[in-house]
């Protein structure tokens, strides 16, 4: 954690959490030449960093997380936190987070009748972060995984196309259970969430309808304009989501 700054009068929280890449064979090109170089050869290390921002004026907290494909991620500041919290300070029991959606998976769960298909994709290694009960489903390819060694895995399984004039009476009753099982896993330990770069469902709900649930467009988020190639303060990053962030706490309390 480099940034910790309570926001006087209000009860918010700005934060910023790094995630250095030591020990990394990265090479680097020098301004001035077009020859790579060896980054170990240059002091200090590559780090990535999220932004984050608490309001604590109800209860639970609220945060707002900046997305970093390749830095800390809402896993990470829980994870940190419960070690603080937990381990060192001892004054927590626990440390939990939930993730806002659009479409609540609790819903998504009540309403799923038949699975169409669905899209996965992450990264080999999350697999082996996952409890046993969801690593049941995926284990083979977490196996090709280790023995390929792919940036990303893949997975898409279809059961029938969405919007087909000629629907199957047929239940497929083994991926409906392996979807339920993973809904309920995000909706109980969201921290899984983190561990899937993409997650689509295609369903046919109880009223017959096909129905989409995307994880990853689903949560609730601020979009923000900004250059690529600015290096925004947390104070800077804060100015820009502040009115949108205030105005989703007026609708959460409502």
């Amino acid at each position: 954690m480099n940034v910790t700054y309570r926001i006087p009068k209000t009860k918010k929280i700005r934060c910023s959490i790094a995630l250095l890449r030591a020990g990394k064979n990265l090479m680097v090109k020098p301004l001035d030449t077009y020859e790579l170089v060896p980054f170990n050869k240059a002091t200090g290390s590559i780090a990535e960093v999220t932004n984050f921002f608490i309001d604590y004026s109800r209860n639970p907290a609220v945060m707002c997380v900046e997305y970093n494909h390749d830095g800390p991620r809402l896993s990470d500041i829980e994870y940190y936190f419960r070690n603080i919290a937990h381990d060192m300070l001892h004054m927590a029991k626990a440390t939990t987070t939930t993730t806002f959606m659009d479409v609540p998976i609790d819903k998504t769960i009540e309403q799923l009748h038949n699975v169409l298909n669905f899209e996965i994709k992450l990264k080999p290694h999350n697999i082996l972060q996952m409890d046993d009960d969801i690593k049941g489903y995926i284990t083979e390819f977490a196996n090709l995984g280790q023995k390929l060694k792919p940036n990303f895995i893949r997975i898409e399984a279809m059961f029938q196309t969405p919007g087909a004039k000629v629907k199957s009476v047929e239940l497929n009753k083994a991926a409906n259970t392996m979807a339920t099982a993973l809904l309920d896993k995000f909706r109980k330990k969201p921290y899984h969430i983190d561990h899937f770069e993409e997650f689509e469902l295609k369903y046919i709900n109880k009223e017959g309808e096909d129905a989409t649930f995307n994880l990853m467009k689903g949560k609730k988020q601020i979009t923000v304009e900004i250059e690529p190639d600015s290096h925004l303060t947390s104070k800077e990053w804060f100015e820009k989501i502040e009115g949108d962030f205030d105005e989703f706490m007026k609708r959460f309390e409502s």
